[in-house]
């Protein structure tokens, strides 16, 4: 490999192999400029960003190492990834003093072939794991307290460069995603709506955070939703009753912060339309704990975003630009595309049987809410064998007789029986305000997703931001009027080849990226990056479901009676003996034992 020390390639080429034939294959470019000090030590400069310190590199890597030992220490970090390789002098110092696990990322290559092409690296290559790819996992170590850092210098170079700022900043979030996954288990509270389509989202991202390994509970808040319909009983006038609304959803903030005192999460996930207020908000950040808002609808109608984003510390959004845009002129809490997804628990193909497929089943069907463009559109349908299901379709008389149910309103299970029983699922977006297909229509709504995990075939009105998530043509068949939608449901009626290889695409398409747990480490990782330290530092309560993971069969077997959240105290669990009947297990004796030896010995000497 021309130009490469030759004890370093010696190394890298043992070590790493393919990563040695990917530093062959790159050529040097015109951006990256090696130099030297004043004293002759090599120097790099990227686009004009140099990645040292021009005059003394050695004892400036050796303050920014002093400065990275603190903070692992502080952590108790056994683990350390730097992201940014330079020329390698602050790893040197960092490898002198950090006896733990050392991994350097670095995702350009022209950087990495210039180190070693300039500085005798062997003792550190020897020392260290070598990472390129935000995917590389020879270097992971499952369960592992890591820390995240950066090189600096790395993040301030400039956007011309083939590698820039951006690309260092990327791979720092992503490992960063990484480490938690690995190594910090958050306590995190997810608050549900009230009522809406944002409401299962809630339940999904909770099920997907569990899963992810976290330790999540779910505030479902539906069961006040009746007592808030409740509030029609008084008969006030239209503004008394806004009072009377905002006075409950007050009540419900309050309500809220309170379980944030009794649980004390690490993060707050809220979603959509959930009660809270600015009060609330700012009281739980004033108790440490992280506060992020999914805003799973189209901020341009729902506009309460407005005085809830600047209590966030970070808001995720399933609309770009304007969008994001917009939310930066009112708040400086961290704004990001987070689109919606779907369980595949909950969203799968289904083995319907005769009856099944005769009551839900329909050539052409619609499962959702009677918005205006919808009414409109589907009277196009009615010569087919066509069924509506879902609410708010009253009025509607010329669909009246493929409304299902009266119009009642649809459940989840139901709705993904309907999905596989129908041979062409519409999925026309909602719009208040348009015939037929929005012309500005952006996000993906949560029906895309969920009618792919299916595997069901679905006909799609055209949005801006679903191109980076299915294929047109190929995953999924798009339209971009209500004409096109009527004559590509003749069409794919006739097609059922082409129907099920849409179906089939779409659904590996959606298994592979568009779950809720693919969302739920995205979220992660954006609010874990700022607040990694924080996090790491925070002191934990171990609870029961931490100590049966790790004991023996009959210890876990006790502590199965508790809930796995509850604190591990003696206390507490000796008291759920008291009223113990027959003989007691190894485990229970030892507990109570215990508990008594605290009661006569250690308390006594406390007093």
């Amino acid at each position: 490999m021309s130009g490469l020390r030759s004890e370093n390639l010696t190394i890298v080429t043992a070590r790493w192999p393919a990563l040695a034939r990917r530093l062959a294959a790159t050529a040097a470019s015109a951006t990256h400029v090696v130099g030297a000090t004043p004293k002759g030590a090599p120097t790099l400069t990227v686009a004009g960003a140099p990645l040292q310190h021009l005059v003394d590199p050695v004892a400036d890597g050796e303050r920014w190492a002093r400065g990275i030992v603190d903070r692992l220490e502080a952590v108790a970090a056994t683990r350390v990834v730097v992201v940014g390789c330079g020329l390698g002098y602050h790893v040197e110092a960092l490898a002198a003093r950090f006896t733990g696990g050392i991994v350097v990322v670095e995702p350009d290559l022209a950087v990495l072939r210039a180190a070693l092409a300039t500085r005798d690296l062997a003792g550190l290559l020897g020392r260290v794991e070598l990472a390129v790819d935000d995917d590389d996992g020879a270097a992971a170590a499952a369960g592992e307290r890591t820390l995240v850092v950066a090189h600096a210098p790395a993040l301030l170079v400039p956007d011309g460069a083939p590698v820039s700022g951006a690309a260092y900043r990327r791979a720092l979030q992503a490992w960063q995603a990484r480490a938690a996954r690995t190594g910090l288990r958050l306590k995190v509270l997810v608050v549900t709506p009230l009522y809406g389509g944002s409401w299962p989202i809630a339940g999904y991202a909770a099920r997907a955070l569990g899963a992810l390994g976290h330790d999540t509970h779910l505030l479902d808040l539906a069961p006040f939703h009746d007592a808030f319909l409740g509030l029609e009983r008084f008969g006030a006038r239209r503004a008394q009753r806004r009072v009377l609304e905002a006075g409950f959803c007050d009540v419900m903030a309050a309500g809220v912060a309170a379980a944030v005192d009794a649980l004390e999460p690490d993060l707050v996930l809220a979603l959509a339309q959930a009660p809270l207020n600015a009060a609330a908000l700012d009281a739980i950040g004033r108790r440490g704990v992280l506060r992020a808002l999914w805003f799973v609808e189209d901020y341009r109608v729902m506009t309460s975003w407005r005085e809830l984003a600047p209590h966030y510390d970070h808001v995720f959004t399933i609309q770009t630009d304007g969008c994001l845009e917009a939310m930066a002129e009112v708040t400086d809490a961290r704004l990001a595309y987070l689109p919606c997804g779907f369980d595949p628990r909950v969203h799968r193909p289904l083995a319907l049987d005769a009856a099944e497929r005769a009551e839900l089943g329909s050539d052409v069907s619609f499962v959702g809410a009677g918005y205006r463009n919808r009414r409109l559109a589907f009277r196009r349908f009615l010569d087919l064998d066509f069924r509506i299901w879902g609410s708010d379709w009253g009025g509607a008389s010329d669909l009246a007789r493929v409304v299902q149910r009266s119009g009642a309103r649809v459940v989840t299970e139901d709705a993904v029986r309907i999905f596989n029983a129908s041979t062409i699922n519409l999925n026309l977006h909602s719009s208040t305000y348009h015939e037929g297909v929005d012309p500005r229509g952006d996000f993906v709504n949560p029906r895309t997703f969920e009618l792919a995990g299916a595997g069901a075939f679905q006909l799609v009105d055209r949005r801006a931001l679903l191109p980076p998530l299915f294929a047109a043509g190929r995953e999924l068949a798009v339209v971009d009027s209500v004409a096109e939608l009527r004559e590509a449901a003749g069409y794919y009626l006739a097609h059922e080849d082409e129907r099920l290889a849409l179906a089939g695409r779409a659904r590996q398409r959606a298994l592979a990226e568009h779950t809720y747990a693919r969302r739920m480490e995205d979220l992660l990782a954006a609010v874990i990056g700022p607040a990694q330290e924080r996090l790491l530092g925070k002191r934990r309560t171990v609870t029961v479901g931490d100590v049966a993971r790790g004991g023996a069969a009959g210890l876990a077997e006790f502590l199965g009676r508790f809930d796995p959240h509850t604190p591990f105290t003696i206390d507490r669990l000796a008291a759920s003996l008291a009223t113990r009947e027959g003989a007691l297990s190894e485990p229970e004796a030892i507990f109570l034992f215990l508990h008594q030896f605290d009661e006569l010995y250690l308390r006594e000497q406390r007093l």
